[in-house]
């Protein structure tokens, strides 16, 4: 027995070997995840994205205006502007946070007045939100121990902390939106690369392209098919989102609703190249974790993208589903319009259009005999 064991051991073996494609899933992949996801986190925020407003001309506003500046913390992208620029440039999402030194900061110092940092912070991640809150305390509390100014041992200044977008601080509030984008391209993707995988395994694909129907027909056929699938998929868990658990959409419904096939477009692509390269089911079902374990970890979703160290945070630009969950949230938590979202509506197309293409010409030269 043990020697017709080894045997079909050997045979196994040989198969292994000789199947690169189950061998490099098996082992390069799950190396390369580790050293990604081992370097990409950590708990500190870096370089948010923040405006810094400094009303006050004299020298203590000034110092406390380059302490913010020098930190690693913010990474200041606008310096001037009103407070409803301030809240728009929130809304839109170029900005996470902003402060405002006020005129008579100076003057409250020497005269030991009470005075107060207005502060401005995008409250749908809570996390973030909370961090960057303390560490503009700290900073707004190092105030210089200079004497040549005449503010030594004067008291920090308060901090009138406005947050916008989910002020209840909920965590479902920011995952939810996020959660519909990510849950809506893995079923699609698997339903995708399955339903040709599938085919291709009881010989019937092959058959079918040999008939007068053609290869580009079939193709197309199960992309409409699935494309249906992931559209109502869309739909129940944004219907779950707002009723279920009571998520209100800030934004435009109906532009909700007409961003609703970029959540579909790009993992119908991503399916198409899966079922290109995929010769069984298990592999399109590790091929799968291979997009999926990335556009969770490295797209925000779960992780602020602030926590990914350089260059990480760079791989995380080139996955869709980055900008369809900053997307889901710019339109549900911020109220974000179609002027605001563009910029991400337009990635989002093109990213789609573009793995939707590459995945028929890939999944069509597949088919050639």
């Amino acid at each position: 027995m043990m020697r017709r064991a080894l045997i079909v051991a050997g045979k196994e073996f040989r198969h292994l070997v000789h199947d690169r494609l189950t061998l490099a899933i098996t082992f390069a992949v799950p190396a390369i995840q580790l050293i990604l996801y081992g370097y990409a986190f950590d708990t500190r925020v870096r370089q948010l994205p923040a405006a810094l407003i400094n009303r006050d001309t004299h020298e203590p506003g000034r110092l406390l205006a380059e302490r913010f500046a020098s930190s690693p913390l913010l990474a200041i992208k606008i310096t001037e502007g009103s407070r409803s620029q301030i809240e728009s440039a929130l809304r839109a999402g170029s900005i996470r946070a902003a402060i405002e030194i006020p005129a008579d900061y100076s003057s409250n110092l020497l005269q030991r007045r009470r005075t107060a940092l207005r502060v401005w912070l995008d409250g749908s991640d809570v996390l973030t939100a909370s961090y960057v809150l303390a560490g503009i305390e700290t900073l707004s509390g190092d105030v210089p121990k200079d004497n040549s100014i005449g503010i030594a041992s004067i008291p920090a200044p308060e901090i009138e902390a406005n947050v916008l977008f989910n002020p209840e601080g909920r965590t479902a509030s920011y995952l939810i939106p996020g959660l519909v984008a990510i849950l809506v391209q893995m079923v699609t993707t698997l339903l995708m690369a399955l339903s040709l995988t599938t085919e291709r395994e009881r010989g019937t694909l092959e058959q079918l392209v040999t008939t007068p129907i053609g290869a580009n027909a079939i193709i197309a056929g199960k992309c409409i098919v699935i494309g249906c699938v992931g559209l109502l998929e869309s739909a129940s868990l944004i219907l779950l989102m707002r009723c279920l658990f009571r998520i209100r959409i800030e934004g435009s419904a109906f532009l909700l609703a007409a961003i609703v096939p970029l959540l579909v477009l790009s993992p119908i692509g991503f399916g198409l190249l899966i079922a290109s390269k995929a010769k069984s089911q298990v592999q399109v079902l590790q091929l799968t974790q291979v997009v999926f374990l990335p556009s969770v970890m490295l797209s925000g979703f779960i992780w602020p993208r602030e926590f990914l160290a350089y260059p990480i945070n760079l791989v995380g630009s080139l996955l869709p589903a980055t900008y369809l969950v900053a997307l889901c949230r710019a339109i549900v938590l911020r109220g974000s319009g179609a002027v605001q979202a563009a910029p991400h509506i337009g990635i989002a197309t093109l990213f789609g259009v573009g793995l939707f293409l590459g995945g028929f010409f890939a999944m069509r030269r597949s088919l050639r005999p």
